[in-house]
């Protein structure tokens, strides 16, 4: 169940035009779900993202209005936050993939 749960809020994030975290999926979760299964899981996801019908449907296509020289200020950093969120997720997959069990 924590998988789904995990790639419905990745869904959803995607849909608002947000590129899914793992601190910002591990803070919608409605249960704990260890790190190690967050990570992989939503590593595989951003390989291959899978919408739901259900945020397919619903989310119908917006055309983004003008923004003002502050907004774009503040759409370029949280796109570095997001560039940078998806680094430091990987090199945590990558180290949890290289330590001996």
């Amino acid at each position: 169940m924590s998988a789904q749960e995990i790639i419905r809020i990745a869904n959803e994030l995607a849909a608002k035009g947000i590129t899914p975290s793992t601190a910002m999926v591990k803070a919608r979760l409605s249960q704990p779900v260890p790190m190690a299964e967050l990570l992989k899981v939503l590593s595989q996801w951003k390989q291959q993202p899978q919408p739901t019908e259900s945020s397919a449907a619903t989310t119908p296509a917006v055309a983004k209005p003008e923004m003002a020289p502050d907004a774009v200020n503040l759409q370029q950093l949280s796109d570095q936050l997001n560039r940078l969120e998806q680094k430091v997720d990987r090199l945590t997959t990558l180290l949890l993939q290289r330590q001996p069990d």
